[in-house]
């Protein structure tokens, strides 16, 4: 929600703080309702800036720098088979959503290619958009969760392809780790 268009009166104001005043102890998050509520809405998260990103996703890897970073083993193996030059912001979000997790400023979207409020082209992130809980769903949830969103989303029905072959990737990688996990058990 964007600020408000018209701003608040003194009075209207001063109103607010006399209610605010009316309680016992005044909590944080007291406060940001308040503010919130003379913003006109909630305030927006900021979008990450490059040296978050950065700093987020070297210290994931237990690196202090870029080069560093380029010839950790973990980082080199993990990313075989893509190229990412790491020079772009856009480079460092991808990397900071696919170790870290979805950035507070992409949570909440909406549009067709949006589940569970994040956009799946951009995130990999199967637990979230199925809904499960990783320590907690079967093989029978997953195929549940996926069958419920393909009758949603795929192309027969108004969806998109690419998100039909998005969730088909997710079920599938999901499925194969269970069947993993459950040899090693």
């Amino acid at each position: 929600m964007a600020a408000r268009s018209k701003k608040l009166t003194k009075p209207e104001v001063q109103k607010l703080i006399d209610q605010l005043n009316t309680r016992p102890t005044i909590t944080n998050e007291l406060l940001l309702a308040f503010a919130e509520k003379v913003n006109g809405g909630p305030f927006k998260t900021p979008k990450p800036t490059l040296k978050f990103l950065k700093e987020a996703v070297l210290s994931y890897f237990g690196c202090k720098t870029v080069p560093d970073l380029k010839k950790n083993k973990t980082f080199s193996m993990s990313m075989t088979g893509e190229t990412i030059s790491l020079k772009t912001k856009a480079d460092w979000m991808k990397l900071y959503r696919k170790w870290i997790e979805v950035h507070e400023s992409e949570r909440a979207q909406t549009g067709p290619t949006c589940i569970n409020g994040i956009d799946v082209l951009e995130n990999f992130r199967p637990w979230h958009v199925f809904g499960l809980n990783s320590k907690t769903a079967g093989p029978e949830d997953v195929k549940k969760a996926f069958n419920a969103l393909a009758k949603i989303h795929h192309p027969d029905h108004g969806g998109d392809q690419r998100v039909i072959e998005r969730l088909k990737k997710m079920r599938d990688s999901v499925l194969a780790q269970m069947k993993t996990t459950k040899r090693e058990s």
